[in-house]
């Protein structure tokens, strides 16, 4: 791009963030009952008929029963008048493909709201391995997400082992532990060797409680579950909507099944095949990019960490990778606990960035109650046996222990804050068997609407574009819709991404123009 053309896009991106939601220029950036309900009216889901499938309705439901109070107490978030949770599960067979006999348990849950008209398709909500659907469901009813309620029931998918499924737990507690403070209290200065030793025995303990499905975990068994639930529905097509690891399992499921997919929404989309080194690199790019708006955000409002708030974080988590941090907590520690803040705000920004400012800045002051609290939900939320083994099922082209030494030697240099801790976390994985990647797709049938965060400590931002090429490759459009907040998932955490999901949902049809969130 000329430096005209780009102080002219910039223009343009800078009038429509002054304007709130606003359009821009293109970025570069098997058991089931019927339920037996009657139509009534035209379905308001009907497309046209040189458009995308329409979002049928299911022929052969399944046995939901209610679980509103337990559900939105689970995410700790109000339930919006009207809106009813209803749970159910399915059964999805372990790994035909690779010989391995036997089921597991899907667990899903549905929303509806007094205004979701009977005759209504679901769309079909995952987020793959970054939490479990069934939890981040409530969290996005309770901002925006509930407007996709008058013409849509929301249904979400948890993944294998997390959730509502058929959970998995094959860490005894002291790996677990390890494994979250990246074995930085074990003796020695090899702290790739150390923490190397834990995950080879948390490996062996995992694939031996999940045998003989010790390869029944990755995205490509995840868009089965899908095809499972189409076919238990008897419906033609699903509408989905996946967030980070789920936009993989959404995106892998259109390339197994082109003719099966009614809309794609990819939200904060990890590109499809990407390497481990790569998806970790972007990763700490978004966590860096996270703490240096939610410094800027907290000095603006006068936070409690004072006038350099990036260098009170700094600080602290300096004297946690020295021994010495707030409750006794690691870096790694530290560090998830802050990012899960950031990636999954529990309130608006301005609300948001005084919590995490307060906690912190008690904890410097000797008061670790609140900073706790956010620890254990980090590892509530990102720390189950269930992710340990999606996320490493996942994981492709992982480096050795060799390279890892040079990356966290490097990356510290790079990012400061979150770099050596980013290069370390993929020992994690290094001992697990590895699998293959789902293609990416040929073909697409339908149009795809692309979401991102500007900002996005749990998976960064730089999959969007990826992601987008994929698609032109797959002989698809796409338009995108940005925001440039702090978070996971521009559709849960931004109410101005929410318009233009309803709208292709209800049409079909992509926005004219792309769509800039602001902050």
């Amino acid at each position: 791009m000329t430096r005209p053309a780009a102080i002219a896009t910039s223009l343009i991106v800078a009038t429509a963030l002054l304007a709130g939601c606003a359009p821009g220029l293109a970025a570069n950036p098997r058991f089931a009952t019927n339920a037996g309900a009657r139509p009534q009216g035209k379905p308001t889901t009907a497309a046209p008929s040189n458009g995308p499938p329409p979002i049928a309705k299911p022929k052969n439901d399944l046995p939901w029963h209610d679980c509103t109070t337990r559900e939105f107490g689970d995410a700790a978030v109000p339930a919006p008048v009207g809106v009813k949770l209803d749970c159910a599960s399915y059964d999805a067979d372990l790994d035909p493909v690779n010989g391995a006999a036997g089921t597991l348990t899907i667990g899903v849950v549905r929303a509806r709201s007094a205004q979701t008209p009977d005759n209504a398709g679901p769309l079909v909500f995952t987020t793959g391995t970054d939490l479990p659907s069934s939890l981040q469901l409530p969290v996005w009813l309770a901002r925006a997400g509930a407007d996709v309620l008058k013409n849509h029931p929301i249904v979400a998918v948890d993944r294998r082992g997390m959730g509502s499924s058929s959970p998995v737990d094959c860490l005894d507690q002291f790996d677990r532990q390890e494994i979250h403070d990246q074995a930085q209290f074990q003796s020695g200065n090899d702290p790739v060797a150390n923490l190397a030793d834990i995950v080879q025995n948390a490996t062996t303990s995992c694939t031996d409680t999940i045998a003989p499905g010790d390869s029944a975990y990755d995205n490509t068994h995840a868009a089965a579950d899908l095809e499972r639930l189409r076919s238990t529905w008897d419906v033609p097509a699903l509408a989905l909507l996946g967030i980070g690891n789920g936009a993989q399992v959404a995106l892998s499921y259109a390339g197994s099944h082109p003719d099966r997919v009614a809309r794609l929404v990819l939200d904060s989309p990890v590109a499809l095949g990407v390497g481990a080194e790569a998806a970790a690199e972007q990763k700490v790019k978004g966590q860096q990019a996270a703490l240096d708006a939610f410094a800027q955000q907290c000095a603006a409002v006068n936070c409690p960490l004072g006038p350099d708030p990036k260098a009170a974080v700094s600080s602290l988590l300096d004297d946690a990778r020295a021994g010495h941090g707030p409750a006794s907590a690691s870096v790694a520690t530290l560090a998830s606990a802050i990012n899960t803040a950031l990636g999954f705000p529990t309130g608006d920004r301005v609300g948001t960035t005084n919590d995490l400012a307060t906690a912190l800045a008690n904890a410097r002051s000797g008061d670790t109650n609140l900073l706790t609290s956010l620890i254990n939900r980090a590892q509530a939320t990102s720390g189950t046996d269930g992710q340990f083994v999606n996320t490493c099922s996942d994981a492709l082209n992982r480096p050795t222990p060799d390279r890892i030494r040079e990356l966290v030697v490097a990356w510290a240099k790079l990012y400061p804050q979150f770099g050596a801790i980013g290069a370390l976390s993929l020992v994690k994985c290094v001992s697990w068997p590895s699998t293959q990647p789902p293609p990416p797709p040929k073909v697409l049938k339908v149009n795809v609407l692309l979401m991102g965060v500007q900002n996005d400590p749990i998976v960064g931002s730089e999959g969007v574009s990826a992601t987008a090429a994929t698609i032109i490759n797959a002989t698809a459009a796409s338009k995108r819709v940005m925001w440039q907040g702090i978070g996971h998932g521009a559709s849960v955490y931004s109410s101005c991404a929410v318009p233009p999901l309803v709208g292709y949902l209800d049409s079909g049809n992509l926005p004219s123009t792309d769509t800039y969130c602001p902050a």
